[in-house]
């Protein structure tokens, strides 16, 4: 992902070369964890799905969809890699909205988010941006755990959240996931517990049908 940003960080952005891998990371591991049942049923792992919201369509990035029954657990997937401070409070609007509009329409489906900022910039005559990751983290927190025997009926807050921050100039990059430890929040954001918590999440809720392992 480093290297496709740094060759070209206008097209791999604008194309989605950057963050696609990303995308089969999540596909891959939910795919490997479906049951037999599941297969049998015909549920699949879909990238880039179109999904019908309260308001308008919208293509989630990663989705296990029922054939019968509609989405059963959505993920959407967001990188910032620069002008984070301009540009994170417009994108957390946004992303608020799809989850109020996606859960209008579905509310008993687990869905969850994935956002990715740079532990630095790495991108040409931006490498000294400020970005504020304890800040954004108390974001991500706050629009994250529906939770409760009355979570069908919350809107705008995602089931579970993972916040990546990435040292990019390491080699492998590094995901600073310990470093949100030290914040006091509330909620895990770790991008290595995310989809153990999505499962975890879902398989409590759906009780009478064994979709993961």
């Amino acid at each position: 992902m480093a290297a496709t940003y740094r060759k070209d960080p206008v097209k791999a952005v604008r194309g989605q070369a950057f963050i696609k891998p990303l995308h089969q990371y999540l596909g891959h591991d939910l795919d490997g964890r479906l049951t037999n049942f599941a297969r049998n049923r015909g549920i699949k792992v879909r990238y880039e799905a179109t999904i019908l919201g309260s308001t308008k369509p919208k293509d989630v990035d990663v989705a296990v969809v029922d054939p019968d029954n509609g989405p059963l657990m959505l993920i959407g997937v967001r990188s910032q890699m620069s002008s984070v401070g301009k540009n994170v409070l417009e994108y957390y609007q946004g992303i608020v909205g799809e989850a109020v509009s996606l859960q209008e329409r579905f509310p008993l489906t687990t869905l969850g988010y994935v956002y990715l900022h740079p532990w630095r910039s790495i991108k040409q005559d931006r490498e000294r941006e400020p970005i504020d990751h304890q800040r954004y983290a108390r974001m991500y927190a706050a629009v994250s755990g529906r939770s409760g025997r009355d979570y069908k009926n919350v809107r705008g807050v995602f089931d579970e959240f993972a916040y990546m921050i990435v040292d990019f100039n390491r080699d492998p990059p590094l995901l600073r996931d310990d470093d949100m430890t030290h914040w006091g929040l509330d909620v895990d954001l770790s991008l290595g517990t995310f989809l153990d918590r999505m499962v975890a999440k879902f398989n409590s809720r759906l009780v009478f049908w064994d979709i993961f392992v």
